[in-house]
């Protein structure tokens, strides 16, 4: 009875040190990145060509994650010797040109100069309303959005042929229709509907 106990014990640890050594990663396939090179993917993810390819674990994933660059991140090991690394990157979308933002709020750093300027630029005062510009980008996106402004009364926003003023996003959903019907110049949103003007 003791014997079997000792195997039981030995045989696993057995396992596990030759897992160290075989099988190992022959192949790493990077897939979905735009922004960082495959070899960065790997660093960030900490797969290379000869690791152990039974250590690669979902642990690999949060590691990833980590990264503000990195929306999603999916590791699948494929026997024997594969690693495929998908990653989906996020996109600045917004900029006060200190801070640029993912749609989703996330803070991403060292965008270039040159990517920054041609972002839609955020300013404002009074209270943070970062997230619902955020939200208002995403709305009036295929609107050519340039500057959105804001102050505790509402947003300002420059659209390409438009100038749109609303108190906060949500009162820009409730009045769509409106809006996407009477643009060009400056469009005023209401809680009864909207007011255009030419100036």
């Amino acid at each position: 009875m003791r014997g079997l106990l000792l195997a039981l014990l030995v045989i696993p640890s057995g396992l596990v040190v030759t897992s160290r050594f075989w099988p190992k990663v022959e192949h790493v396939v990077v897939t979905g990145n735009e922004r960082f090179a495959a070899s960065q993917v790997m660093d960030m993810a900490g797969v290379h060509p000869g690791d152990p390819f039974l250590w690669v674990t979902r642990s690999t994933v949060e590691r990833l994650a980590t990264e503000p660059w990195v929306l999603s991140a999916t590791v699948v090991r494929r026997w024997p010797d594969t690693v495929e690394v998908h990653v989906t990157e996020r996109t600045p979308v917004l900029t006060d040109g200190v801070t640029t933002w993912a749609a989703d709020g996330t803070v991403l750093p060292g965008v270039p100069a040159d990517e920054a300027a041609e972002l839609p630029v955020l300013r404002g005062w009074g209270g943070d309303r970062t997230a619902e510009a955020l939200e208002l980008e995403r709305l009036l996106r295929p609107f050519g959005v340039q500057v959105i402004s804001y102050s505790p009364e509402g947003f300002e926003i420059q659209l390409i042929g438009t100038t749109l003023n609303t108190p906060s996003a949500e009162a820009l959903r409730q009045q769509w229709s409106a809006f996407v019907n009477h643009r060009g110049g400056t469009v005023s949103v209401y809680p009864w509907g909207v007011a255009t003007s030419d100036e």
